[in-house]
């Protein structure tokens, strides 16, 4: 097959992508591929901008999400004659999505596509106001994912291949599923209350998955993509990332097969939503819930139900972030001041990379931050501020540059400097690392980075901040003098 432009980018994205999880050996080779989501700015009359944007950002892969009830026919009662199954029926509705998967792809971004929220017709319990949430029928999901699968699997008129596939959205969230519990929604979760929603979201993933792997055998499945806290008030259920997931995989608390519990689930790709209340070292207050510092007891058990085999798959079980970030201020004068943003991001990188987190998917590459909407509805986790006056109109943040070139330096105890960090887009480079004393630059090593665009090393140094420059970029500076943790709203 004749390798063009287009092609070979994608193989390079695949080659990435294909790393599983396994127990590291130290230093091990291992990617670190970085995605953008912006559903706002991707449906958006500016989504040319954002995905060029994403490409400029250092990001391979873009996150797409399919509303189901959007797309598909409206109503409580399923029209007569339409055939879910055929991509092809005129009572779907396509154009949003093949335009937003065509704009990607021709970017050279790799879209991975979600499909959520339910029509009226589809739900088989009250969704309690919450479009879509009640416990959607899995084969009904199932006929609508084999659609979406032959839609975007290369042979259908002129629309893209699309290979990763994700499953639903935050399903331990009372507004994405519903029943969480056998609660009702006016009342508060109490400690007899029993969880339902792992339980019916292994329904919804098998049922995808099957048809997804159906259309192409070599499709990947993303399943997870769980919100990183439990929430317990009337109408505000949640089920907290740990519980769901034991009751998912029918593992115990001590991440141990359950007895009696045959549940199988049919995934390739696991993937969680870390965000903190405070820095990238910050944990949860409760055991069950996973922020960014929680990562290894999550990988933990995902390894446990993979060397069960609670986890069914043809390929490596691989562990990814579809969603994380944090808000800046400004606009937002309660979150995190750009500075200190930018170093959390580098460093956050470094931490799931750490983790064996292959792919970290950023939300979002501009801000939704508008002064005359309310705070719930603010989001100021962009790499762009949003364009409203001033000298700050639509520019970048400190933190695109921490997002396109990561960079990290930590003083050791012996004196010596550990220094990380990924160049744009995971190229091949030699990297210069600069350390800053008497008003300039100062050069401290050269390194070659490995075959994913990482470098790493060990290096004598003083005081001063350090950086690093190559590919054509260069990444923030980062201080050795590490910043006290801080309280923040993660939303």
């Amino acid at each position: 097959m004749r390798i063009t432009g287009l092609s070979l980018a994608w193989l390079v994205v695949l080659l990435l992508l294909s790393v599983g999880l396994s127990r590291p050996a130290a230093h091990a080779a291992q990617p670190l591929v970085t995605a953008i989501a912006d559903p706002a700015e991707f449906a958006g009359p500016d989504a040319q901008v954002a995905f060029d944007r994403s490409a400029g950002a250092g990001a391979s892969v873009v996150r797409i999400f399919i509303s189901w009830t959007e797309v598909a026919p409206q109503g409580y009662t399923k029209p007569a004659g339409f055939d879910a199954r055929n991509p092809a029926d005129p009572q779907y509705r396509w154009e949003g999505a093949d335009r937003q998967i065509r704009l990607a792809v021709a970017r050279g971004l790799t879209p991975i596509v979600g499909l959520a929220w339910a029509p009226g017709w589809a739900e088989t319990a009250s969704n309690g106001g919450f479009t879509g949430a009640g416990r959607p029928d899995p084969r009904e999901y199932g006929d609508f994912a084999h659609a979406a699968a032959r839609r975007y699997g290369g042979a259908f008129a002129d629309l893209p291949r699309v290979r990763y596939w994700e499953a639903w959205n935050e399903p331990n969230l009372f507004v994405n599923l519903l029943p969480q519990y056998d609660t009702p929604l006016s009342e508060p979760v109490s400690t007899t209350s029993k969880p339902l929603s792992g339980n019916h979201y292994r329904r919804l993933l098998n049922a995808f998955a099957a048809s997804v792997h159906r259309v192409h055998r070599n499709n990947v499945v993303i399943g997870g993509g769980l919100a990183p806290f439990a929430r317990y008030g009337a109408r505000e259920h949640g089920v907290a990332p740990m519980v769901f997931m034991r009751q998912m995989l029918c593992m115990t608390q001590r991440n141990r097969p359950k007895r009696g519990c045959r549940g199988r689930a049919h995934l390739d790709v696991w993937s969680h939503h870390p965000y903190t209340e405070g820095g990238p070292t910050h944990r949860a207050d409760s055991p069950d819930n996973v922020s960014l510092g929680d990562l290894p007891r999550m990988r933990r058990l995902l390894r446990a139900a993979i060397e069960a085999g609670h986890i069914q798959s043809r390929r490596k079980v691989r562990f990814w972030v579809t969603e994380f970030a944090w808000d800046t201020d400004p606009p937002d004068p309660n979150t995190v001041p750009l500075k200190l943003h930018g170093r959390w991001v580098a460093e956050a990188l470094y931490r799931m990379w750490l983790n064996r987190i292959s792919l970290v998917t950023w939300f979002q590459i501009r801000d939704d931050y508008r002064p005359d909407l309310p705070k719930p509805a603010e989001y100021t986790a962009g790499l762009y501020f949003r364009c409203l006056s001033g000298p700050a109109c639509d520019t970048p943040k400190p933190a695109l540059t921490a997002f396109r070139f990561p960079f990290v330096a930590f003083k050791s105890r012996n004196g010596t400097v550990a220094i990380w960090g990924r160049t744009p887009a995971g190229q091949r480079a030699r990297v210069l690392i600069e350390q800053r004393r008497d008003g300039g630059w100062r050069r401290l090593a050269r390194r070659r980075t490995d075959r994913f665009g990482i470098f790493q090393a060990r290096l004598p140094a003083g005081a001063g901040p350090l950086r690093a420059t190559g590919a054509g970029f260069t990444s923030l500076p980062f201080s050795l003098k590490r910043p006290p943790d801080r309280q923040v709203s993660p939303f």
